[in-house]
């Protein structure tokens, strides 16, 4: 619990100056802070799935389903 506590107190410090500096980087426009919103959430899913899919190579043929015939 401590290093997700951690984790969480280390990205409410970055975000907030992180998300400043973009938007003083596109002369105070939002576009910069979402567009870096919607990347870091892409990579975030994108290693969530990747990290679902380990291990579950072989899932078919060690479970198989049966599929009712259908007429």
């Amino acid at each position: 619990m401590g290093v997700v506590n951690l984790g969480m107190q280390v990205a409410d410090f970055i975000a907030p100056l992180t998300i400043g500096f973009v938007i003083d980087a596109f002369d105070g426009s939002l576009n910069g802070a979402v567009w870096l919103l919607v990347s870091s959430f892409g990579v975030v899913c994108f290693i969530a799935f990747m990290a679902s899919k380990l291990g579950k190579e072989n899932f078919m043929t060690e479970n198989p389903q049966t599929i009712p015939a259908v007429k």
